[in-house]
């Protein structure tokens, strides 16, 4: 039952985010505190019976967080790569129109790639592997179910700046990157070494928004 309960919230939360994000087209600050009531603070409150084992990041193994830093550093080298291949595909010029539209602008950049960084990495971390995947377990969705997940809630921020084939193309990724995600995890049992992996991604979407805000 609470398996159940689990990813029917999930699917919920998700579809309303999308919904928010692409409905309803709410400015960024709305957007995320909609992501911080419905992916941090509503989970803490329905999950609170659950040991949140998951944050005690000092039983972080070192291995574990070598492995985090490894391929942190392979996701920005990839993340750099890719921009380099797909660029000519992009219209960047209509993409940083977007998020200009949204409140992503060169004024507030900076704050947003702090958040980013530390906040929205967290948030996304804490929600799909660690509630989702405590919450499966016993399942053998635990790899599958919440990276499919944590890719499909990604289209609510690619859908309007890549054509289908690219769009397909994230999602694959980023369902595959999930997966990466919480192998990284299995060792230690916290989210940190995913973190780690996370924020490095994050760098390097973030230095791409830096060249395409301030240089392009």
């Amino acid at each position: 039952m609470r398996t159940i309960f689990a990813v029917l919230f999930s699917l919920s939360s998700i579809l309303l985010l999308i919904w928010i994000e692409q409905g309803l087209g709410f400015p960024y600050v709305w957007k995320t505190i909609a992501k911080i009531v419905l992916l941090l603070f509503v989970p803490l409150i329905f999950f609170r019976y659950r040991q949140l084992h998951f944050l005690h990041f000092k039983k972080t193994d070192r291995k574990s967080i070598l492995v985090g830093l490894a391929a942190g550093l392979f996701c920005i080298l990839s993340m750099l790569g890719v921009f380099i291949v797909l660029a000519p595909s992009i219209d960047i010029d209509a993409l940083v129109a977007d998020l200009a539209s949204k409140g992503v602008t060169p004024e507030v950049f900076p704050f947003i790639a702090l958040y980013i960084l530390f906040g929205n990495s967290f948030i996304e971390e804490f929600f799909f592997r660690g509630i989702l995947a405590v919450s499966l377990r016993n399942s053998k969705l635990r790899l599958i179910l919440p990276s499919f997940f944590f890719a499909i809630y990604h289209i609510a921020i690619f859908l309007s700046w890549f054509s289908i084939p690219l769009l397909l193309i994230a999602i694959i990724g980023l369902w595959i990157g999930g997966i990466i995600f919480q192998l990284a995890n299995e060792r230690s049992g916290t989210i940190l070494s995913s973190w780690i992996i996370h924020m490095s991604a994050d760098i390097g979407v973030l230095l791409v928004g830096f060249y395409m805000i301030y240089l392009h």
